[in-house]
């Protein structure tokens, strides 16, 4: 006798003789590597499947959750604006309305406005936005993306502006140069010089590229509304909650005011950054789905290569249900090898993603001029059971197969 069927007899009384089999079975004999070849590849195809998944999963995650947090941190979470156009006396009797509801932290006046800011080399169109220079939260927001300059510059008492990196770079003008700024208007345009007081940078193109913020007061008087306002901005403990808490505040101030929330605002764009996730999360999983028909295809060979060392357990005595047990756990081994392989490689280079920044995006095409990844344990674990079951799965018909094997027939298989 063997010493292969010797060790069967004494692995026998042992739970692990099933596993020692299955590993030994994945190892081809002497003169026949081609099994060890396609054992090899369709574990590499089961990592390969994983990484790619645990890179999308942890890419399209990061992008959704940096584009809300820039959404959040530099809009409001709640706006409010008058059916009547602008809101008189600065807002005063709406907001302390607004701010005695619930969850909500903060209600500030903003005046908006669209102009044409003129350097000496440039020239380009801006949103102005009018804020309260002595509001805390946005000091905070706008000031941890200041570049050059100060925040404290922008004061009623001094023609100060702050310009978006972009939108400075575009006018070719850096801190405490003068920029003149066009109100455009159906008689004459009116038109002020102001200074460049600091530059910010938000992380996103099109809000560097388009915003200019001014003191409330200097930008009520360059666009004529003195004691008016645009809006107010609301800023509310939880941004989960600003939906239900923007209906509420619609249900205190009546239909004279439209209330949306930053979620309604932005509707489309993460609906579309929801869908996208989704459908390239079901193209990389069919790598995963075609790495398993690999692990089936491997394991009919092994079929093929192994007839008779079957007929032989057989024969000694092992049941049609050991024999798939025996072939259920190569595809398990082969799927748990290659999920460890393809979590350690997804979140390898998802770490040197976040840490070297080695792909960079242009921030006019994709709102980032970084790639942002976001790697989470509780995805790599679910991305590496559902790689092991698919490779589970792919085992039911060549084990079903194997168990099948006549014994007398397959001792004679050379």
């Amino acid at each position: 006798m063997s010493e292969v069927y010797f060790e069967y007899y004494t692995l026998s009384m042992n739970n692990n003789l099933e596993l020692w089999m299955a590993i030994r079975h994945l190892r081809a004999r002497k003169g026949a590597k081609f099994i060890s070849l396609i054992t090899y590849l369709s574990t590499g195809g089961v990592a390969v499947g994983v990484a790619a998944l645990i890179i999308v999963y942890a890419v399209m995650t990061g992008y959704i959750s940096t584009f809300r947090d820039k959404l959040v941190g530099m809009n409001s979470h709640i706006s409010i604006y008058s059916l009547r156009g602008q809101i008189n006396d600065d807002g005063i009797s709406e907001r302390r309305i607004v701010q005695s509801i619930d969850g909500v932290v903060r209600v500030n006046p903003v005046v908006l406005g669209q102009g044409m800011i003129e350097s000496q080399g440039a020239n380009t169109g801006a949103a102005l936005r009018g804020v309260d220079t002595e509001d805390p939260g946005w000091l905070s927001l706008v000031g941890e993306g200041i570049e050059e300059g100060s925040i404290s510059s922008l004061t009623s008492s001094s023609p100060s502006i702050l310009l978006g990196a972009e939108l400075a770079r575009e006018l070719g003008v850096k801190t405490g140069q003068p920029v003149r700024v066009t109100i455009p208007s159906e008689s004459i345009p009116h038109s002020r010089l102001f200074l460049v007081g600091g530059i910010f940078n938000s992380g996103m193109y099109d809000f560097d590229s388009t915003f200019a913020f001014l003191s409330l007061e200097n930008a009520a008087s360059l666009l004529g509304m003195e004691g008016k306002i645009s809006a107010l901005d609301v800023r509310v403990e939880n941004v989960e909650d600003a939906s239900a808490i923007a209906g509420r505040i619609a249900n205190v101030l009546g239909a004279d005011y439209w209330v949306s929330d930053w979620k309604r605002l932005n509707r489309n764009m993460l609906s579309a950054l929801g869908l996208q996730k989704v459908v390239l999360l079901i193209i990389l999983g069919l790598i995963v789905v075609v790495a398993a028909f690999n692990v089936a295809a491997t394991l009919i060979m092994v079929v093929l290569e192994k007839t008779r060392e079957i007929g032989i357990l057989k024969a000694m005595g092992a049941s049609s249900k050991t024999i798939r047990r025996l072939f259920a756990l190569q595809g398990i081994v082969i799927g748990a090898v290659g999920s460890l392989l393809g979590v350690t490689l997804g979140n390898f280079l998802c770490w040197l993603q976040n840490e070297w920044h080695l792909i960079k995006l242009p921030g006019d095409i994709y709102l980032f001029d970084e790639f942002p990844v976001n790697a989470s344990p509780a995805s790599s674990v679910i991305c590496a059971v559902v790689a092991i079951v698919l490779c589970y799965l792919a085992t039911i018909y060549p084990s079903w197969r194997a168990s099948r094997l006549d014994p007398i027939r397959a001792i004679r298989v050379e």
